[in-house]
């Protein structure tokens, strides 16, 4: 039998509990906040109850399960439909490895001891596509993830080759009424908020657009992502925008917050500016202890701080 103290104290903690709940959600309903959910962990239902604890509406989908997203049988298509319905949750971006492959003719330092990105053959890139647009349709989101091939050491000499594989694509994509936000990756060609805005400037097409990530731009050597890399985007092809922090040099991941990135200014900036897409924390930083979700919960817990502050 329950005593009366143990009931009451159990009351409180479920009371302390719902309100911090109603506190987040008041914190993410400023943007449309996810987070990729195997930054968390691979076990799906985990990863969509932890999103919903923090008051989310919106998950990535990148790898699950082990397996990356693009290669979901019916079977796994519908386990995960069904849990997405479980939590009430809606995914925002379908993450597919789309040129992250060497351009043919080329090699890239980043390609070595990729496992199979480097074995990720220009040949296969369409069957590539029409998965990863398959699955987005799947999961009723219009948004694909998309790279621009391992950085060359002089990414200004295939930037024609690349732009022109981006628009042929981009014209697959808008007969498939899908829009392909371009991630700037540190790896990859176009890995800068200056390199980001000069390919949008060369290639117009309405099915191309930007996700944008301060966390590569950094690690890309832009050390002031936000307002330098910022400040040169075509503000309404931003769609999507990816949460990480880091310091030092290179790819030195911190939480949210603890890094060297003006997340305060650059979400700022974002309300000025009218950015109506979604936002996803993609963690990437590991504690001493190697926990994925312990880190997710700090970076996280960093990121709402400094979104009350906006």
């Amino acid at each position: 039998m329950i005593k009366r103290r143990e009931f009451l104290a159990g009351g409180a903690t479920a009371f302390v509990m719902m309100n911090a709940m109603r506190a987040r959600a008041a914190d993410v309903k400023q943007f449309k906040l996810g987070v990729i959910t195997d930054e968390v962990t691979q076990d799906l239902e985990k990863a969509l109850a932890w999103a919903k604890g923090y008051g989310l509406e919106w998950v990535e989908f990148r790898n699950v399960w082990g397996k990356y997203i693009t290669e979901f049988t019916p079977d796994e298509v519908k386990r995960a439909k069904d849990l997405l319905a479980k939590y009430g949750l809606r995914v925002s971006v379908l993450d597919s490895a789309y040129f992250k492959s060497t351009l043919p003719g080329t090699t890239s330092k980043f390609a070595e001891n990729k496992g199979d990105f480097a074995a990720n053959e220009h040949e296969k890139q369409d069957a590539l596509l029409e998965r990863a647009f398959a699955r987005a349709k799947d999961f009723g989101t219009d948004k694909v993830r998309i790279f621009s091939f391992w950085r060359v050491d002089d990414p200004h000499t295939v930037f024609e080759r690349v732009a022109k594989e981006l628009d042929r694509t981009a014209e697959i994509a808008k007969r498939e009424g899908i829009r392909l936000v371009l991630e700037n990756e540190f790896a990859c060609n176009v890995a800068t908020g200056a390199e980001s805005a000069a390919m949008l400037n060369a290639v117009k097409a309405p099915a191309l657009g930007l996700n944008w990530d301060p966390g590569n731009a950094y690690a890309a050597g832009e050390l002031k992502p936000f307002p330098d890399g910022y400040a040169p985007l075509d503000k309404k092809r931003m769609w999507h925008m990816h949460l990480k922090d880091a310091e030092g040099t290179g790819t030195n991941w911190r939480p949210i917050g603890g890094g060297k990135i003006d997340y305060l200014g650059q979400f700022r900036a974002i309300l000025k500016d009218g950015f109506s897409g979604t936002m996803s924390l993609e963690t990437h930083y590991l504690n001493a202890a190697k926990d994925k979700e312990a880190s997710s919960r700090e970076s996280m817990d960093g990121l709402l701080k400094v979104i009350r502050e906006v």
